[in-house]
């Protein structure tokens, strides 16, 4: 299922539950886009926190590369999500993206974190160049 299938879907589930003030959409902690020198080859893991700024179980957190699931584009196991986890308390949620390895296909990807409630959605950019490119 593409994105813009399961935002629809989530922002018509949304349209069903209570009135939410606009203030309570996830926020990303730190930087929502990222440019990253990276060794090919060697494995990396790509962190995301956010303040869900509403009720865990009405927040999801998940990663994208360029726009689509990773159990879509990447059914071979190269890349993986960690658990969805908190920490302070439950007052920021948190997911990694875990790649393998590295390949030159990773440097012409977007990978992406989208952090989402019913009051709104936060994304976070993350691009790749080569270490090796200097």
């Amino acid at each position: 299922m593409k994105v813009v299938g399961v935002l629809a879907a989530l922002g018509t589930l949304c349209s069903m539950l209570p009135d939410v003030s606009a203030d309570e959409s996830p926020k990303i902690v730190g930087p929502d886009h990222i440019q990253l020198k990276v060794c090919p080859g060697k494995q990396l893991v790509l962190d995301c926190k956010a303040y869900p700024n509403c009720e865990d179980d009405l927040t999801l957190i998940y990663w994208l590369v360029n726009g689509s699931f990773l159990e879509i584009e990447f059914d071979d196991g190269r890349m993986t999500e960690t658990e969805e986890s908190t920490s302070e308390g439950g007052a920021i949620l948190q997911r990694s993206l875990m790649v393998k390895n590295v390949t030159s296909e990773d440097f012409n990807s977007t990978f992406t974190c989208v952090v989402t409630n019913p009051a709104g959605i936060a994304q976070k950019y993350i691009t790749l160049e080569s270490k090796n490119n200097q």
